[in-house]
């Protein structure tokens, strides 16, 4: 047979990028960027092609396995299975911890992967609605619920993320991204960095706000170095300036928001002078960015993981949407706009006004788009009265990608039954009972919704599956429907005649569209309009009275808790080093961990990244064997000396920590250390209003030690 090409599309993350795909008899040969893509043009990051590496793995998931050995045992034993015998046991055993215990004791774990699977979420709403799971985590308490809890409350769905009008725009300010090593979340948008330096070449500027200094910013813009986890701080003091000189567009406010005097009162406690220490920027910064923000032709500004993850992520948000807002920049060219893409989004999203909380054994608590927080798993498994009993994982890793590892795995023995479906048998796997072989991106059919509503040029694509999955691997929508169908309930595939496509199809008629146009199209693909403004207030608002909440009365309890918040800052130790989150081109999530090619010589760990005057005050070198601690944890690891960092700032990159993880070779061999181990858990280490986990601006001590462990050795 003749080697042919497939036209598809990557699904790391919310770009969707374009890629050709080389197939002979069923094998991929090759996968590159498309160059006749309409939207991403040729470009396509490393990660995405490495997703061949991934699909060729010799340690995949290829047949259902079932344990031998007690799930407390160091080193799991399992056995290979076959589906229907598989999916028989599950469900007897599912219907038995039902039958005895209730549905409170049943819980689901959502992982990043989910969202760039345009048929899976139907199936999980399904499975979790007909077996009455309703205590379900997902790895977005790890790192957005904190925008979907603002966008809500502000706009009222949480599917309204205005993004940055970058062709346009004459001033862009971005906060706590990346994105020449991450590209950029909430903005799907192929090739970030070619449209930074574009608006650079017309003479717009750029200035990001970041504790390093992002290798983004080298040659666009300037870097303001932060302390981590002070940003609304930072936000309330800009907006204050703002205010203070004029910059507030009357007109805006008096036709389109309610409650700011609220908003007003809230920024008024953070002048320049009051937050300078705290943020560690001085005023006269805070000031000319405020000018510069207020003065230009048009502004835009965004954020990503380094404020979500803070201890106050959405009111950072909050804050960042007011800074749109009140300046006029919101639905204007060249600020922040609307995506509308093939379907409009922000309708479906629509949350009823009222108090979301509900009282519970852990206190007031709240779901955030369905979902509990994350940082509560382990105690709702260890709790006496009503302790979650059975666990279905999809394609996640609590165990490594969360706090409280050793919590965790204590949890975890407890469980009755833990079901894992996913491509790999990660640290999580090692623990279940049955893991459950899925398929790949390449495996199967997709269409990117992903980025639905927040696309810098909105496209849509439908991919066919490039090759059968191999062995006996599924689609996850399919392993549920089949679980669903073994219990008793409605299945899909039970139906005589069933279209996964469906649900796609309604949302693309709004469009005209529907995936059979779309198979027709050169590159499977339909070119949308870009986004424009004048329909923000009128068409995608959706508070009742279409007016922007400027401080929801949601909020009360959470502005109180800033100014306390803000006073144990003022009393921190000169010389304390707080611990954020460092990006690398070379690690991404569970998947990525599992890639020779990634793990070149310099990138076979996860070293401890301090500056070189931090170091000196402390009596370390580059490579010095370290001990990183706090009332969390304790991890070893080597240091890197790292002069990006501004002073009394450390970094470290997630995604390690495989020593027990025998199912993945290459991730063992090389298996740095946890950084979570030292993240908050549990009662206090997420925020209230979102669920959001804190996970970055974490207090830690660092003491040099006789020798780093294994895990951390930084050989070649």
């Amino acid at each position: 047979m003749a080697i042919e090409k497939i036209e598809t599309f990557c699904r790391v993350c919310e770009s969707s990028c374009g890629l050709i795909a080389e197939r002979e008899n069923d094998v991929i040969l090759s996968l590159r960027p498309d160059k006749s893509h309409p939207v991403t043009k040729g470009y396509a990051c490393p990660k995405g092609i490495y997703a061949l590496e991934i699909h060729h793995d010799e340690d995949r998931l290829n047949h259902p396995l079932k344990r031998r050995s007690g799930r407390s045992k160091a080193a799991a034993e399992f056995e290979r299975t076959g589906w229907d015998e598989s999916v028989r046991d599950i469900s007897d055993r599912l219907q038995d911890i039902l039958r005895r215990y209730g549905s409170t004791a049943l819980a689901a774990f959502i992982g990043n992967p989910v969202a760039f699977n345009s048929l899976l979420s139907p199936a999980i709403a399904s499975f979790c609605s007909q077996t009455g799971c309703r205590r379900i985590f997902s790895s977005g308490t790890q790192d957005c619920t904190n925008k979907f809890a603002a966008a809500e409350a502000v706009y009222g769905t949480s599917t309204l993320h205005p993004v940055p009008d970058i062709d346009s725009t004459q001033y862009l300010l971005i906060l706590g991204e990346n994105p020449k090593v991450s590209h950029m979340s909430f903005l799907s948008i192929a090739n970030p960095m070619e449209k930074l330096k574009a608006l650079r070449r017309r003479g717009g500027k750029i200035r990001c706000v970041d504790p390093r200094r992002i290798e983004s910013a080298d040659g666009i813009g300037e870097v303001i170095q932060i302390m981590p986890d002070t940003d609304p701080y930072f936000l309330a003091a800009l907006l204050q300036e703002i205010r203070r000189i004029g910059g507030f567009r009357q007109e805006a406010i008096r036709s389109h928001g309610k409650n700011i005097e609220g908003f007003e009162a809230f920024i008024d406690r953070y002048p320049p002078e009051r937050v300078e220490k705290v943020v560690g920027i001085p005023a006269g910064t805070i000031r000319e960015v405020a000018r510069d923000f207020s003065e230009a032709q048009s502004a835009a500004v965004h954020m990503s993981t380094g404020l979500n993850m803070g201890r106050q992520g959405t009111l950072s948000y909050w804050l960042v949407q007011m800074l749109s807002f009140v300046t006029g920049n919101l639905d204007r060219e060249g600020g922040n706009l609307y995506a509308l893409g093939f379907y409009p989004a922000a309708k479906s999203g629509r949350t009823s006004p009222g108090d979301p909380f509900f009282d519970s054994p852990f206190g007031p608590l709240r779901t955030v788009t369905g979902i509990l927080p994350g940082n509560l798993l382990s105690d709702m498994i260890l709790h006496e009265k009503d302790p979650i009993r059975a666990l279905v994982v999809i394609s996640g890793n609590p165990v490594l990608s969360m706090g409280g590892e050793e919590r965790l795995r204590e949890a975890f023995e407890k469980l009755e039954l833990l079901v894992v479906l996913d491509i790999y048998r990660n640290a999580t796997g090692e623990m279940a009972d049955f893991l459950l072989p899925c398929a790949d991106m390449l495996e199967r059919g997709d269409l990117n919704l992903c980025g639905l509503g927040m696309q810098h040029q909105p496209f849509v694509q439908y991919t066919e599956a490039v090759v059968p999955p191999r062995f006996e691997r599924k689609e996850q929508w399919w392993i549920l429907a089949r679980i669903e169908q073994a219990m008793g309930f409605d299945s899909v595939l039970s139906r005589e005649q069933y279209n996964p496509y469906e649900r796609i199809d309604r949302m693309l008629s709004y469009s005209g569209l529907s995936v059979a146009a779309l198979k027709t199209l050169p590159n499977r693909t339909a070119l949308l309009p870009e986004p424009a403004p004048g329909r923000f207030y009128s068409d995608w608002l959706q508070t009742d009275d279409r007016k922007v909440d400027c401080c929801p009365a949601l909020f009360g309890e959470a502005l109180e808790e800033a100014e306390r918040i803000f006073q144990k800052l003022e009393k921190e130790p000169a010389d304390l080093l707080k611990l954020i989150t460092l990006r690398t081109p070379f690690m991404h999530n569970s998947w990525y961990q599992n890639i020779e090619k990634l793990k070149m010589a310099g990138h076979r760990s996860n070293p401890i990244h301090i500056n070189a005057r931090d170091a000196g005050r402390r009596g370390l070198e580059e490579g010095a064997p370290v001990r990183l601690f706090n009332k969390w944890g304790s991890i070893e690891t080597a240091v890197r000396i790292d002069d990006r960092l501004r002073d009394g700032v450390v970094a470290m990159t997630h995604g390690w920590g495989n020593r027990e993880t025998p199912g993945m070779k290459v991730a063992r061999q090389y298996p740095g250390v946890n950084v979570n181990r030292l993240l908050p858990t549990g009662a206090g280490s997420y925020e209230k209003l979102s669920n959001q986990a804190h996970m970055t601006g974490i207090p830690i001590g660092i003491e040099r030690i006789a020798a780093a462990h294994p895990a951390s050795d930084e050989t070649g």
